[in-house]
């Protein structure tokens, strides 16, 4: 066999070929990359969706499992329908709020005179001043050296011009307002059934795809690529199943704060903060600063207080109850990975690529788990083979009965 040239030898003819197929599925993924992204959202829907409808299949109705197919279809129908409940009770309660907030926002600016700026300006100097900070945040009052000094009231000033010019272009106009709503509206309903579609044919064909491309791997390496696949699967499932679960009881818990506080347009504070959730650590920030700017507002210090306790107690039962419950240990990833895999794919491919990055990471981690598990047998391996060497005899048995 060694006298056959290479490309004659079987071994050899075979890892060619699996080169080949795998440079030509890469190949496919990268030139249909632009238009990839329901595809992929699908997929991970249908992940999420995955252990419900195995656990339908394996129920017993009169003695026969439920196909697959009837599965999906029940799992779909109860989606369809909270969905249907979402979209006729709370999305315009939503809407109204947010529409609402705008508008008030825009009379906010409008009627935030240079009088008023200084006087808010006034107000902070004096509460620095009170508490012995070094700043002085109107510039030019003789107070000595030794402090700190920003013209806070021009910045507040041009801050405000550059919010009410942006708000009266996007609100001046009611028909342009309404005809964008109205064109996004119907762009994301066709892109949510065409996502619906997508993760349902997924759903239905799941163990089909799983062992296609289970043959797409050599037979000699197919356990490695099943323990790799159980790795991938146990870091992704804590990562999006987990979240989404801990996205869900979060924005609920916040709407709960929020109605309780009567901090004003709770549903749509809600609703963001559900969303922003998704994007850990820079998401839990963004959503936190409009709730306690509204409470601010709204009863004054104490009420702001009070909501960023409200926020700060849903965190720490985020991070110390249900982050260890529900994603477990082999699903963490460590907070500088996770702000570098968030800068990276926002940089890459903006909010899209914001909201894959954690799972993403997580199967960059799964991988590198893998080979450096790998690494260390090949390691051992290889220092037991060495002559003179002593194997490598591992770890001490452990004790069993009648062990002396």
């Amino acid at each position: 066999m060694s006298s056959l040239p290479i490309w004659r030898r079987p071994r050899a003819q075979l890892l060619a070929l699996v080169a080949v197929v795998w440079t030509l599925v890469l190949a496919v993924l990268v030139a249909a990359w632009p238009v990839l992204l329901p595809f992929l959202l699908a997929a991970l829907a249908a992940y999420v969706l995955d252990p419900i409808i195995q656990r339908l299949v394996g129920l017993r109705l009169r003695g026969r499992a439920m196909p697959r197919w009837t599965a999906v279809l029940l799992v779909y129908a109860l989606l369809g329908g909270l969905g249907w409940l979402l979209a006729v009770s709370i999305v315009p309660q939503i809407y109204r709020e947010a529409m609402r907030g705008l508008s008030e926002l825009r009379d906010f600016v409008a009627s935030a005179t240079p009088e008023r700026i200084e006087s808010w300006a006034r107000a902070i100097d004096r509460f620095l001043d009170r508490y012995g900070i070094p700043l002085d945040v109107l510039p030019g009052d003789g107070r000595g050296s030794g402090r700190f000094s920003v013209d806070l009231a021009a910045g507040i000033a041009e801050a405000l011009r550059s919010a009410s010019s942006g708000l009266k272009s996007a609100l001046g106009d009611v028909v342009k307002v309404s005809r964008a709503l109205l064109t996004g509206a119907i762009s994301t309903l066709v892109f949510l059934i065409l996502l619906f579609m997508l993760t349902a044919f997924i759903s239905m064909d799941a163990p089909r795809i799983v062992r296609f491309v289970e043959t797409l791997v050599p037979l000699d390496w197919r356990d490695d690529a099943r323990r790799l696949l159980h790795g991938i699967d146990t870091g992704l499932s804590g990562v999006v199943r987990g979240q989404l679960t801990i996205m869900l009881v979060n924005g609920f818990l916040t709407l709960t704060g929020l109605l309780l506080l009567k901090i004003p347009f709770a549903f749509a504070l809600s609703a963001l903060a559900t969303l922003l959730y998704v994007v850990p650590i820079f998401g839990t920030i963004i959503s936190t600063v409009p709730v306690v700017l509204l409470a601010l507002g709204e009863g004054g210090p104490t009420m702001a207080l009070l909501a960023l306790v409200w926020v700060l107690v849903i965190h720490a039962l985020e991070a110390y109850v249900l982050n260890p419950k529900i994603m477990g240990d082999s699903a963490k990833i460590h907070p500088v990975l996770i702000v570098l895999a968030l800068v990276i794919g926002e940089r890459t491919w903006g909010l899209v690529g914001a909201l894959l990055a954690v799972p993403m990471a997580s199967i960059f981690v799964a991988v590198f788990r893998f080979l450096h598990k790998k690494l260390d047998q090949l390691d051992a391996r290889a220092r037991a083979a060495e002559p003179g060497e002593p194997p490598d005899a591992g770890p001490p048995a452990p004790l069993t009965k009648g062990t002396p």
